[in-house]
């Protein structure tokens, strides 16, 4: 910490970051107070201690110091943010800052004024910044301030009761019924271009070639929109066809023929070097106040956020982080040593209890802004106020989160937006907490509880402690510890199973609380194992595992809408795979892009081929590409309910059709 007095007589101001200096640049004679000195920080090189009449124990900063000072983008780990300020909001320094009491109970502000305005301007107190700075020149200032509204100290009175709702109050009145427009989606490929639009894929490869012009105006590569759908379709059936080598997929042994007739591998590795989502000339600095650190890649979050969006929402909604797991060095890495992949990027996603994600958020660690409007509840419970923006307000939606987003705050405030919120809490959040302590509760039985309920500021929150294999405190605004119910756990003492009673609120919690968890696991399946030295890229095959897993999790809603049987549903593996061959295949020519050794020609003419197979509907229906072929033997039509044989077979299909005078299933299989 350090303490700030100017020549203008501004009162003593604690300063704990370089950020804080900001408000302060533009006085041309800084003189600094220093308790705790920058150099803990890394930013001061040096410390100069000597004392005057006035206050003990100061410095003196050169201008090459005050400048880096200055900087808001400095941290300990050379990162252009602070981690200490902005990873973890119940952050506190391992050091402790002291003033001595005596010191500031003598201190004299007026002495000190007296003391700058004399004309010893050259002395050692102090220190040359350089001319004075207009509030245009100072980034930022010229926007108007916005008065944050955060929220008073509680004082809080507990009592022993139990919180109960009528059915009035916890009635749901949203709506969770699907249009026409998503009811009349059928095939794999219909779901996932309405949650990954046809716009999206047109606007990346517009970026992707206007960055080739960047990099080398001279360069002939250009990738369409149809090539761009291409390559997506490669990725996913990359993802479901490991390989130790990318280039293993163009191999004559392990060759993927799918791959193969799609693109050459020298065309996806030169998509793969340029793609791009956003233009590059129109990134601000990072020392910008408007600068966006997810830049390169905002274009995919927003459309993705906006048609992930259009999903009509579930009762029970859960806020909850996301790892998209990275070793690669990027300012946006993470580090959480208690996830399965302790390194990677951290999103924050809103999610259905199905597992569907409606909106996600990257930490990117800029400054914690709020809407004028919004309460300022502190950086973690700011994220569920985000991300809770597209919840219909007053219609008792009901959203789940675990406790480092939880405050009693937050839940007031979602509470009078008329959205019911529960969530795992922390004790040291819960102002003058009347639960038992930890020690005094593991003395009692397995199953133990206890509720209390305070009124804050006219919303009526229960916190609820109960004792499993480790103590577990929840608060809410809907539910507490009645109704009761039992739950069988394995007892290690007696070896053999009981019932414990556990609280409503516990079972609410498990019963609702693993959507996004749920998501991960299926992303987790076949996941995009593709590497790359650009964070955007890994993020985006991150987002195109999301957007697959999202479009399974659609077709299944909308398919128990239907009320199709389960067995009819296709599992996560085969959706994929119609997907990724529809996007390969899609309204393009078909044909092998690489030619077969002779070998190669020979020993696949000595077994016997597989099943044909039936394309997707998509790629049958496209009408591009598909000609006749004479087959030398008679092969059964593969048309329904046809049982005749013919030499007739679709070139891009790779099915047999007849094609008499009588009847033709070539053409009805095309367009029926």
């Amino acid at each position: 910490m350090i303490v700030l007095v100017t020549q203008q007589a501004i009162p003593i101001k604690k300063i704990y970051s370089p950020i804080d200096l900001l408000e302060y640049f533009d006085y041309k004679h800084v003189k600094l107070d220093v308790a705790t000195c920058l150099k803990q920080r890394n930013i001061v090189s040096e410390v100069k201690s000597f004392k005057c009449s006035d206050m003990a124990h100061q410095i003196h900063l050169n201008e090459n110091e005050i400048a880096c000072a200055l900087q808001c983008d400095l941290s300990e780990d050379g990162l252009d943010l602070d981690d200490d300020s902005l990873m973890d909001p119940d952050f506190e320094p391992d050091f402790e800052v002291s003033i001595d009491e005596s010191l500031e109970a003598e201190f004299d502000i007026d002495a000190l004024v007296d003391t700058l305005n004399d004309d010893d301007r050259n002395s050692n107190f102090e220190v040359e910044v350089g001319p004075a700075l207009s509030s245009s020149d100072i980034p930022g200032t010229s926007d108007p301030p916005v008065k944050r509204r955060k929220p008073e100290k509680l004082t809080l009175r507990w009592k022993k009761k139990n919180l109960e709702l009528n059915a009035q109050q916890l009635a749901f009145t949203g709506n969770e019924s699907l249009s026409s427009d998503i009811l009349d989606l059928d095939t794999p490929i219909q779901f996932f271009l309405f949650l990954f639009p046809p716009e999206l894929i047109k606007r990346i490869s517009e970026e992707t070639n206007l960055y080739v012009v960047q990099k080398d105006p001279n360069s002939t590569f250009r990738v369409s929109e149809t090539e761009m759908r291409q390559f997506i379709g490669v990725v996913y059936m990359m993802s479901l066809i490991q390989l130790p080598r990318v280039t293993n997929h163009w191999s004559s042994v392990l060759g993927t023929p799918v791959i193969q007739q799609t693109m050459p591998s020298n065309k996806f590795e030169k998509i793969r070097q340029y793609l791009h989502f956003n233009d590059n000339t129109k990134c601000l600095h990072r020392t910008h106040p408007d600068s966006d650190r997810i830049f390169k890649i905002r274009p995919v979050v927003d459309a993705l956020n906006e048609s992930y969006g259009k999903v009509p929402l579930e009762k029970q909604l859960r806020v909850d982080e996301q790892i998209c797991s990275t070793k690669a060095r990027n300012m946006l890495k993470r580090y959480n040593p208690k996830k399965p992949h302790k390194w990677g990027y951290k999103l924050y996603v809103l999610s259905g209890v199905s597992g569907f994600a409606y909106t996600i958020e990257i930490e990117s660690g800029k400054e914690n802004v709020v809407r004028p409007d919004e309460p300022d509840l502190g950086a973690s419970s700011n994220v569920v106020v985000r991300l809770s923006r597209m919840i219909p307000r007053h219609q008792n939606y009901r959203l789940y989160f675990d406790n480092y987003f939880t405050s009693l705050h937050l839940l007031e405030y979602l509470a009078k937006e008329g959205i019911l919120g529960l969530g795992t809490i922390r004790r040291n959040r819960i102002p003058d907490c009347k639960l038992s302590s930890e020690k005094e509760i593991m003395k009692k039985d397995r199953g133990y509880s206890e509720e209390y309920i305070a009124d804050v500021n006219g919303v009526d929150v229960s916190t609820v402690v109960w004792k499993d294999n480790k103590l577990v405190t929840l608060a809410s605004t809907f539910t507490g510890l009645n109704p009761i119910s039992e739950v069988r756990r394995y007892d290690k003492k007696n070896s053999r199973y009981i019932n414990i009673p556990r609280p409503n609120v516990v079972s609410e919690y498990n019963r609702h609380m693993g959507g996004v968890d749920l998501v991960d696991s299926i992303m987790g399946i076949y996941k995009i194992k593709l590497r790359s030295k650009r964070w955007q890229m890994r993020l985006f095959y991150h987002f195109l595992d999301l957007t697959m897993a999202n479009a399974w999790l659609f077709y299944k809603r909308v398919c128990k809408y239907k009320n199709i049987p389960n067995k009819t549903i296709m599992a996560s593996a085969d959706f994929r795979l119609e997907i990724a061959e529809t996007l390969c295949k899609m309204g393009v020519i078909t044909g092998l892009t690489i030619r077969r050794s002779i070998e190669g020609q020979i020993l696949a003419k000595k077994h016997k081929g597989p099943a044909q197979h039936v394309p997707p509907q998509a790629v049958r229906q496209d009408q591009v590409g598909h000609w006749p072929q004479w087959a030398e033997k008679k092969i059964r039509c593969k048309f329904p309910k046809c049982a005749g044989f013919t030499h007739t077979v679709c070139d891009k299909c790779g099915v047999a059709l007849c094609y008499t005078k009588n009847k033709n299933c070539f053409r009805n299989f095309h367009l029926l």
